[in-house]
């Protein structure tokens, strides 16, 4: 605890002090002066006694144990006065900085022997675990001329969880798969993979390897095998935690973002019998979940995306994209969320994501920085100005040109600022599925 003057109690002593030079000139005031300073340290002294001791401040922190990221959240915080007497004060919350909203001073009464309850709105910025330490307040004196500031301890661990808020209603999800489930061709098919339909006889054309040789020799007439799409589809969610996904948009990183939209694909596809899993990778793979179905398993994949940070080295794509290969035993739908800012890393991408299409459907989802647009709609005032612009089309066609070749090679492509990925993405899925690439 620390002991301060006030306002109060400073200007007061510029006072005595003004008093105490008259006093030199006009030796009269002497006596005046005397009195006013016993006075003055008298009052000090009956301040320094009425502070309240420390074991009289309580502080409590009722917090959420699990918070979705971005959503507004209420903080309770409880101060508790012990003492005798009506106690006014300021209470400064230390907050991280992962937490947005108000952090300006609360002014206050406490009412003796009794719990104050304040409450206010912030809401997370970042996911995983957000440490609440200790926090100051400020309290004065019955006359306003000393204070104490109490350092107290009232911890609380918030957890920030991507895409929470579709535990709470799932009305998106049920949109998703209207949208997933409407029109799906399911055409028979011969000879093709899938779930096995029904027989029917042979016509001349039909492949000889779907011919059901063990119906034919017990009625001697030829059948062949007719199949339709499986519905149970295998999807792989990767999210790149490079360096560029460090980034934050509108107090938010990107790789946040990423991974809320990729939480709200996995529940609509999880929802609607789907096998889904996670790979999260930057220079090394840093999360990889094989896809399985059940209620659990999107619990499972917003957990282990929790403790995973950006780091500050570059992507690699192979090694993450060689260990998701050898995690799907099938055919699946793999959704990237990434970015990338020059050409060489465009192309590492393009080479590997072409590769993985030989085997997979693909849905690149390319995190366009907003800034770029901003620069693009600034107005020019001087060179530097103008070499900002250069560089934002510049970069800009960059990453055209890579997902144009994308898009040749038979790959789905997103390019959409990171808070407006959810929306584009979820009927991007849903086209996919519906068109039967599966």
């Amino acid at each position: 605890m620390n002991y301060s003057p006030t306002i109060v109690c400073l200007l007061t002593a510029a006072i005595l002090c003004a008093l105490a030079a008259l006093a030199l000139g006009f030796p009269f005031l002497l006596p005046l002066w005397g009195i006013a300073t016993g006075v003055f340290f008298l009052l000090i002294f009956i301040d320094l006694v009425l502070l309240p001791r420390k074991n009289d401040l309580t502080l409590e922190r009722k917090a959420p144990g699990e918070q979705g990221v971005g959503i507004d959240f209420p903080l309770e915080v409880r101060i508790g006065n012990a003492g005798s007497r009506a106690l006014r004060m300021k209470f400064w919350d230390i907050l991280p900085v992962a937490m947005d909203g108000p952090r300006d001073a609360l002014a206050a009464t406490l009412t003796p022997g009794k719990i104050s309850c304040y409450t206010r709105q912030y809401r997370l910025l970042d996911r995983g675990k957000i440490e609440l330490g200790p926090a100051t307040l400020e309290a004065f004196g019955p006359l306003r001329m000393l204070r104490r500031i109490v350092r107290l301890e009232a911890k609380a661990t918030i957890m920030g969880i991507p895409g929470v808020e579709l535990l709470q209603s799932n009305r998106l999800i049920l949109r998703a798969m209207q949208d997933a489930d409407s029109g799906i061709n399911r055409s028979r098919g011969v000879g093709r993979g899938g779930e096995f339909e029904s027989l029917a006889p042979y016509v001349p054309g039909d492949p000889v390897q779907s011919v059901d040789w063990k119906g034919f020799a017990r009625s001697g007439n030829l059948t062949v095998r007719r199949y339709e799409p499986e519905r149970r589809r295998h999807v792989m969610l990767c999210c790149d935690a490079g360096r560029l996904m460090g980034g934050r948009v509108g107090g938010r990183r990107k790789v946040d973002l990423a991974l809320a939209s990729l939480a709200r694909v996995a529940a609509a596809a999880l929802q609607r019998g789907d096998l889904v899993g996670l790979c999260i990778f930057d220079a090394t793979v840093r999360v990889l979940i094989p896809p399985r179905a059940g209620g659990g398993q999107l619990a499972r994949i917003i957990r282990a995306s929790l403790e995973v940070s950006p780091s500050h080295g570059e992507t690699a794509f192979t090694p993450a994209f060689v260990a998701m290969g050898h995690a799907l035993t099938r055919r699946a739908l793999v959704v990237l969320a990434t970015d990338f800012d020059n050409e060489a890393q465009g192309w590492e991408l393009h080479r590997n994501v072409a590769a993985v299409h030989k085997r997979h459907a693909v849905i690149v989802c390319s995190m366009r920085d907003p800034v770029y647009q901003q620069t693009l709609g600034d107005e020019v005032l001087d060179l530097h100005g103008a070499y900002r612009q250069l560089a934002s089309l510049t970069l800009l066609d960059e990453r055209r040109d890579i997902l144009f070749k994308l898009q040749k090679v038979g790959v789905h492509t997103i390019d959409a600022e990171p808070d407006e990925l959810s929306g584009p993405l979820l009927n991007m899925y849903g086209r996919v599925v519906s068109s039967g690439a599966l």
